[in-house]
């Protein structure tokens, strides 16, 4: 009686740690140790909101290329494109009541002040960067009467960082890739409010849920002609797995609704967020002397040759600037500061050998004053990007000038042309097609990017780096 007394104790023991294996097996993590729960009801999500008198219309998250809505003269440039990166935006439809029709094949529209765009799906992959923002693409001009590009960001983003994930629940430390989340974009509280209780009714956790504000007091709200239109950019930069990347680009596994009030409210508007200010207070001047050394160094090498030194400025004002400004910032992102060589050092790069450039400075990831830095190659008419290098393509690259420095670990040195004929360390330039390329009678300039500070979570401060710098060589 004694021993089956026992054996039943064991037994009961056995079936309960089975359980709570299977259990934990099944709710926290699949054979590769990625999450593997499943969260929420989209199809509840949508009744819910229904229910609550929502209008509700899917659209799509899909990937949208700068340069060939330009060269379909359906944008008039190309926006200072990152090439290289994939860019992802809402296509929409119409909302009820809409007189004034979506622009750009529907990847801007109008929006009442009452309106919410939802995001529910997953963040992208393993990468380096991404982010999610919408922007006040337009505003319509009374002495033209026709709609003037200004995009602008409407805030600061949503990155990985920052963002609140089931991986990184209420925007804490943990893995932000490919993992699900929501997004409300919306310029009302009380809206943002019962899209978040619908979501949470249909079993999402708020610990997931984003608000990307949209600041009535900056914007034009409405749905007839006269009012502003907007847009809602994913970006997504170095994709540390090119099948994923591809993978992501076929199917980004995210839904995109269009929430419309059946009856409009009392509003609640949000008020303008605070930005985050840029800046740490460490800067990278101490490695002025070692930039110096590696200039001299890159034109005694090429002392055979006319050396015209560039000028290096502030590209693109912040966003809020050109709100009240009226300029074109070209979907200026918060997370970055960007540079280029300026409007009178524009050139011309022509594919005879001797017609090259350096482009050289500080790597600016090695400093800790950004996760990823890269720069780019433009046309200047259309501000299309064609050919870039990034930040894990600078290691080695100053060593040929500067062999044996103690510091050249941080610093880089490329060279820029036609043809690379060999070099290891030379980016070519291609003259096509069309406007994915730069053609050899067009004029060019060099962009310089610099993707968020750490300790910030936004984009240095550019009195905190030293400015890239590029030398066009010549024959004489």
């Amino acid at each position: 009686m004694k021993k089956l007394y026992c054996y039943a104790i064991v037994m009961l023991l056995v079936i309960t740690l089975t359980s709570l294996i299977i259990t934990s097996c099944g709710s926290d993590s699949g054979s590769n140790g990625e999450s593997t729960e499943t969260t929420g009801d989209i199809n509840t999500f949508i009744a819910k909101l229904e229910n609550d008198g929502f209008t509700v219309q899917e659209g799509e998250f899909s990937p949208v290329d700068a340069i060939q809505l330009c060269i379909d003269g359906i944008a008039v440039n190309c926006n200072g494109n990152n090439a290289g990166n994939p860019y992802f935006a809402y296509k929409l439809p119409e909302a009820p009541g809409q007189t004034m029709p979506n622009l750009i094949q529907d990847l801007a529209y109008p929006l009442r002040s009452d309106e919410a765009l939802v995001f529910v799906g997953r963040t992208p992959p393993k990468m380096k960067y991404f982010s999610y923002r919408s922007f006040l693409l337009s505003r319509y001009d009374q002495e033209t009467q026709e709609y003037k590009k200004i995009y602008a960001s409407l805030g600061d983003c949503i990155n990985l960082y920052n963002i609140s994930t089931e991986g990184t629940p209420g925007g804490e430390d943990g893995d932000s890739f490919n993992q699900l989340a929501i997004i409300v974009t919306t310029a009302d509280r009380g809206i943002d409010k019962r899209v978040r209780t619908a979501a949470k009714s249909a079993g999402y956790p708020d610990v997931i849920m984003n608000t990307d504000v949209i600041p009535s007091s900056l914007v034009n709200m409405g749905l007839e002609k006269g009012c502003d239109t907007f847009t809602f950019l994913g970006r997504t930069a170095m994709f540390l797995d090119e099948e994923a990347c591809q993978a992501y680009i076929d199917n980004p596994d995210v839904r995109v609704f269009r929430l419309t009030p059946n009856t409009q409210s009392q509003l609640d508007p949000f008020p303008t967020q605070e930005l985050t200010p840029r800046g740490t207070g460490t800067n990278e001047m101490d490695l002025m002397p070692a930039v110096e050394e590696l200039r001299t160094a890159i034109l005694a090498k090429y002392s055979n040759y006319k050396a015209t030194e560039l000028q290096t400025e502030i590209w693109l004002p912040e966003a809020y600037e050109s709100i009240q400004s009226g300029e074109d910032c070209l979907g200026e992102s918060r997370d970055t500061s960007y540079l280029r060589t300026n409007v009178a050092s524009q050139f011309k790069l022509s594919d005879n050998p001797d017609d090259f450039l350096v482009v050289y400075g500080v790597n600016h990831v090695q400093t800790g004053k950004c996760i990823y830095a890269n720069f780019i190659l433009y046309g200047a008419e259309y501000f299309n990007g064609v050919a870039s290098i990034d930040d894990s393509k600078y290691p080695g690259s100053a060593e040929d000038y500067l062999p044996g420095h103690s510091q050249t670990q941080y610093l880089y040195a490329w060279k820029v042309a036609r043809n690379a004929n060999g070099d290891l360390y030379c980016l070519e330039v291609p003259t096509g097609p069309s406007l994915y390329g730069i053609g050899l009678e067009d004029d060019a300039y060099v962009g310089f990017r610099s993707y968020i500070e750490k300790e910030t979570e936004v984009g240095p401060a550019y009195n905190e780096i030293i400015y890239d710098r590029v030398i066009h060589f010549t024959s004489k």
